[in-house]
């Protein structure tokens, strides 16, 4: 963990501050009544930046704005009388709130006519909109933007006299400075918090007792204790606090996740209202630990905080989110919140680890604008169906553990969703424990495989893989194309940062292609359809960068007329007029892959439709890239010795390279390592239509210039240099 010192810390008295102050004598003239005459009232309002309504720019009442007054009127022979009255500010002076209520009558409060000397309490709540009859409560959340409770108290006014009400605040605040710039939000929280506070008066004696306590379930229901605190993104944020000790307390990013733990903050041990405190923290030792972000994620395999959903209540769970609501279960579980984002963005947020259980479910599709945000928690046992029909939003912070799908004749198909478009977002994902099993359409029509998302043209970011990952397209009849991946069938967007959960615990990623061509009515084989497999990516004709992937890839057994397999991904494709400036790339990047390509045959066995299948440790077939730069490749490369007495077909060509099967037109390939072992007893002599290379099988131009060999096998950097047109 990160270790900060504090460096400041400060207590400032707010009674005290006066400058730039508004002071504000406020009258109330009620009508007189026999034996007594009206209370008048002076309120006197001192702002103090930050902690009143001066927050927001206002430095007098509103319309509409009430006191609650309690009065103790001391009488003859020691006796007493109590009143309350409600005063709201209305058409720029103050007057006795009228009751709605027949049953609850109210008069302007009057002196006793024997009265000598009263005690006046009055408390003041923002929104509080009327007579108070019995009980308010409110949380501290709320005073993100609202002035905090302000309470008066005076003595000993003789009959008749003036009351003055000057208000002091009741919170006390705290600012820290320090915190990650760009947040807005923070939660504080610690044992015992009192999240809420409360006015209730007396039904006998009209009394009112102000009092701060935890939240109940009436005003935070299912949620955890904590005050919100808000900054400007600069790294500060401002907390309203009920008085008692902070020595120790947290401050975690919305919906709890970790952040920072405080101990020992001696100067914090007893805060009292009224007044100000500041906090800076700064890089060092001490009382802060900062959590890394593993420490914000739910463990996955404890299910003692999942809640099960049945079918009814995953479509209403997933059309709360289509639909940008709120959503409890009928046991009264909440499970979705909202918040508002920037540009008219709607975020959901997961309160929950979910459990689908398997169930059946029907999907609907995430809106453009719409932000799904998983708080790091998880959705489990996800069967049969993706999340989402379509993603055109975006997905942040969210776990898919265990889920399962087998589809026949699907044209995309992933866990979270078949397609995602280009407004698209998806980042920070645990994918954990996922089966994808795909068996392609017969009608010649394209399929994209991938265990986050089939076809993808949106950003992919910050994806972890953990656990046993299988995407597996299998068909005995398939004269389409195919793109499979581990994560992405075909992406046109970008992917980056993609790793895997664990070191210690590595995923088990296992990428199959299966596809082979149909027949004719004679039983004679004729040559369809492309397959393209990679342990991340199929085909992507966009960015990928920063990203590692350890994976088992195999299109074995497979047939097609264009065979790219790749440990990263099968085909990285540009075009040919984009250049230096083209958008697709590959940098930054690491396969340590065991990869096996398929069979390929050339359509009608003539020369004008070449069966090409090129393998390669990184990339089946890098294509037109503008740039492929400080990747590597580790594991192993397969030759095709799974087919007994294989030799290539007529007008059918083999490329074998440790980085990549071909690569072609690449305007710019540098600080590549090739580490994959060449693993083959297949004979090569260079000069037959398999080809082997260290670095890559073909290759247009010698890319030996910037780039490495580490592995092993008696071939050249390059099996077959500058032959290539295509």
């Amino acid at each position: 963990m990160k270790r900060y010192h504090i460096i400041y810390l400060a207590a400032v008295l707010l009674t005290g501050v006066t400058s730039g102050c508004v002071e504000e004598e406020l009258q109330v003239s009620a009508g007189r009544e026999d034996g007594g005459i009206p209370v008048d009232f002076q309120a006197e309002v001192i702002p103090v930046s930050g902690l009143t309504k001066v927050q927001q720019g206002q430095f007098e009442f509103e319309e509409g704005d009430v006191i609650h007054v309690y009065a103790t009127f001391s009488l003859p022979d020691n006796g007493t009388s109590s009143a309350y009255d409600c005063l709201e500010f209305r058409g720029g002076e103050w007057v006795s709130k009228e009751s709605e209520d027949p049953d609850a009558p109210s008069s302007p409060m009057m002196w006793p006519w024997d009265a000598e000397t009263a005690t006046f309490s009055a408390y003041y709540l923002a929104h509080s909109s009327g007579i108070l009859t019995s009980r308010t409560e409110r949380l501290l959340d709320d005073l993100q933007t609202e002035a905090d409770p302000l309470h008066a108290e005076v003595d000993g006014v003789p009959y008749g006299g003036a009351v003055r009400l000057q208000f002091s605040h009741l919170c006390a605040r705290l600012t820290v400075n320090g915190l990650t710039e760009g947040e807005t939000t923070f939660w504080l929280q610690k044992d015992g918090l009192q999240d809420a506070f409360s006015l209730v008066r007396d039904a006998e004696d009209n009394s009112l007792t102000f009092a701060f306590a935890e939240a109940g379930e009436e005003l935070r229901p299912g949620g955890d204790h904590h005050v919100t605190g808000t900054g400007d993104g600069s790294g500060s944020a401002t907390f309203y606090l009920a008085p008692g000790d902070y020595s120790d307390f947290r401050i975690n990013y919305p919906y709890g996740l970790a952040y920072l733990t405080l101990t020992d903050i001696t100067e914090l041990e007893n805060v009292e209202p009224n007044t100000a405190y500041v906090l800076n923290i700064n890089p060092g030792s001490g009382n802060v630990d900062e959590a890394d972000d593993d420490d914000r994620w739910e463990d996955p395999d404890d299910p003692s905080g999942d809640v099960p959903l049945t079918t009814d209540e995953i479509n209403a769970f997933l059309e709360a989110i289509h639909d940008g609501e709120r959503y409890v279960t009928p046991d009264g579980i909440p499970l979705l919140d909202i918040e508002d984002g920037d540009n008219s963005q709607k975020i959901i947020v997961l309160l929950r680890n979910v459990d689908f259980q398997r169930n059946a479910f029907t999907n609907a599709s995430l809106p453009n604008s719409t932000v799904f945000d998983g708080k790091y928690h998880y959705i489990k046992n996800i069967y049969g169906s993706s999340l989402f029909n379509a993603v055109n939003g975006r997905v942040s912070n969210l776990g898919l553990v265990g889920g399962e799908i087998t589809l026949s004749g699907a044209g995309n198909a992933g866990l979270l969703c078949p397609s995602a478009a280009a407004s698209a977002t998806m980042n920070n994902m645990r994918l954990k424990d996922i089966s994808l099993d795909v068996t392609p359409p017969e009608d010649g029509s394209i399929c994209n495989a991938g265990v986050l998302v089939g076809n993808s043209s949106g950003n992919i970011l910050d994806i972890s893989f953990g656990g046993r990952i299988n995407v597996s397209v299998t068909g005995e009849n398939v004269p389409g194309r195919v793109h499979a991946g581990g994560l992405v069938g075909q992406s046109s967007g970008s992917i980056r940062r993609v790793s895997l959960l664990s070191d210690e615990d590595a995923a088990d990623v296992t990428v199959t292609c299966r596809c082979r061509f149909p027949t004719d009515e004679t039983g004679s084989r004729y040559a369809e359809g492309d397959r393209y497999v990679g342990g991340l990516v199929g085909l992507t004709t966009g960015t990928v960068d920063d990203c590692s992937i350890s994976a088992t890839v195999t299109a074995a057994e497979s047939q097609g007329v264009l065979m790219y397999t790749g440990g990263l991904a099968g085909m990285v494709r540009g075009a040919a007029d984009s250049g230096a400036s083209g958008s697709v790339t590959l940098t930054n990047s690491v396969a340590d892959c065991n990869v096996t390509g398929g069979l390929a045959y050339s359509i009608d066995r003539t020369s004008n439709g070449e069966g090409r299948s090129y393998t390669g440790g990184l990339v089946g077939y890098a294509y037109y890239a503008a740039s492929v730069a400080d990747c590597i490749s580790l594991g192993q490369v397969n030759g095709h010795d799974y087919r007994t007495d294989f030799t290539p077909y007529d007008n059918s060509f083999y490329a074998i390279g440790g980085a990549f099967g071909q690569i072609y037109a690449c305007t710019s390939v540098s600080g590549v390592d090739a580490r994959s072992d060449i693993v083959t007893d297949l004979a090569y002599d260079g000069s037959d239509r398999y080809y082997i290379g260290l670095f890559a099988g073909r290759s247009d131009v010698d890319y030996s210039s910037g780039n490495s060999c580490h592995n092993s096998g008696d071939y050249d950097f390059t099996g077959d240099v500058g032959n290539i047109d295509y």
